[in-house]
């Protein structure tokens, strides 16, 4: 297979936007943010390799939090003594470019705090044989972590406090690290296909996947794609990698929203029924069931972790026994996502417009009652990708106020049913008498919702 190089430029954009966006050589424009994972097959080599990768990256995660402990610490002692604040031990930075020069002078031997190896050098000595991309990536994601524990004391940050960050255990965390695709002009991308089912990494060499590359292959080969980065964890006995990149808009043919359902509709999310579907005109379009996988796999569960729980640690028994209940739960895994990417595809290339509620998704989990089954259901992960899929199809999608009544409305005259409970499966308006199911009474109200909307992306001219 011919080595196909990459000539990636960037284009200035209307003032309308501020960034810059990435031009193939073929002259098209890279805005799409997508996503290819694949399973590796890969030898006893390569699988120590990628381990050393992972142990890597950890050290480096760890160091750095290290470091910002001990020196939270030192000052904190030093207040303790009652010295001023102009005499305490400086401040570490945890800005990200801070600790990416730290971590590269520690590992070549130029830091003060450097290891000394048995031969008299410092630095690590087997730091030749671990990508640099590795260790930069992980003190990113230690200043991350760092950030948002400072924003959480302060009050500044959105959602759920974060805690300091929790170093990595090599027994209980996943082996995971990240590999960037650093190009330079007129080469050949580092991350890339050569193969049928093989990819090649950066210090890593070719590796062989389970899965089929043709997708990848022929967008890298068309300067359609352009990867970022590549991100590998170790799950369940396997090693999974996703590479990361930006590609090209879908064909204007695919984007056309004129042969789709033009009447906008409504998607009302349920844990009895997944989703039902309808239109503003009170046509009920589909009702999809859930796969219920996790439900379905509590028995096969129940068994496996009671024999893993009876196993020796570190025996071969308990590591046959975490392998056997880790395939109950890709299952379940692959099973709910299968669904999930199935109707989120049909619902944003089937329809011109779509409406969906704002679920505190967050909320219901926490409600005992209600948090195996709402996690099954996985609404969370299905408007994720609802909202990015809509974009890619030029589907107008419309988020509904949370507190919006989809439910306690009826969709007959709108009077409000604010007396409604979780247990009425049939929604009975006191007024005009309409009987109908809950979830498409729902599903209708959604989809005459009028609030604001995200306008569909312009479609792109012809490739």
């Amino acid at each position: 297979m011919s080595v196909v190089r990459c000539t990636i430029g960037r284009m200035p954009i209307p003032a309308t936007v501020d960034e810059a966006v990435l031009v193939s050589r073929t002259g098209v424009r890279l805005t799409r943010s997508t996503t290819f994972r694949f399973t590796l097959d890969v030898n006893q080599a390569q699988h120590r390799a990628l381990l050393a990768h992972a142990g890597a990256a950890r050290l480096a995660f760890n160091h750095q939090l290290a470091r910002v402990r001990a020196n939270l610490d030192q000052r904190a002692a030093e207040r303790s003594y009652g010295l001023a604040e102009g005499q305490l031990t400086p401040a570490l930075s945890w800005s990200k470019v801070a600790l990416i020069n730290h971590m590269n002078a520690w590992k070549d031997g130029r830091d003060a705090s450097a290891p000394v190896n048995p031969d008299g050098t410092r630095g690590l000595a087997w730091r030749g044989e671990i990508s640099a991309d590795v260790f930069e990536c992980a003190s990113v994601n230690a200043a991350q972590a760092l950030k948002n524990w400072a924003d959480s004391r302060q009050g500044t940050r959105a959602g759920k406090a974060a805690g300091f960050p929790r170093f990595k255990s090599r027994h209980k965390t996943a082996p995971a690290f990240r590999l960037r695709a650093k190009y330079t002009e007129g080469a050949a991308s580092p991350v890339r296909p050569t193969g049928p089912r093989a990819i090649r990494f950066p210090k890593l060499g070719e590796l062989h996947v389970r899965e089929s590359t043709k997708q990848l292959r022929r967008m890298y080969d068309s300067g359609r794609f352009h990867a970022y980065a590549a991100s590998f964890r170790f799950e369940r006995g396997r090693w999974i990698v996703a590479v990361t990149g930006v590609a090209a808009d879908f064909h204007h043919a695919r984007r056309d929203i004129r042969d789709r359902h033009q009447a906008t509709v409504g998607v009302d999310l349920g844990v009895k029924v997944l989703a039902v579907i309808a239109d503003e005109h009170g046509r009920v379009l589909a009702a999809v069931e859930g796969v219920k996988a996790l439900q379905h796999a509590q028995a096969r569960l129940k068994l496996a972790n009671q024999a893993f729980a009876r196993t020796k640690r570190d025996s071969a028994g308990r590591r046959k026994a975490a392998r056997r209940l880790g395939r109950v739960h890709a299952r379940v895994a692959h099973l709910r996502r299968n669904l999930l990417h199935e109707l989120s595809a049909a619902i944003a290339k089937g329809h011109a417009a779509v409406v969906i509620e704002d679920l505190n998704a967050a909320g219901m989990v926490s409600n005992r009652m209600l948090a195996r089954v709402v996690s099954d259901a996985s609404f969370g992960e299905l408007r994720r990708q609802i909202e990015y899929k809509t974009a890619w199809y030029g589907t107008t999608l419309t988020i509904a106020d949370r507190w919006y009544p989809s439910s306690k409305t009826c969709s007959g005259c709108g009077q409000v049913k604010t007396d409604l409970t979780l247990t009425d499966r049939v929604y009975t308006c006191p007024d005009c008498g309409l009987a109908i199911d809950r979830d498409v009474n729902a599903a209708i109200n959604l989809a005459r919702y009028t609030g604001p909307a995200t306008a569909a992306p312009p479609l792109p001219a012809a490739a």
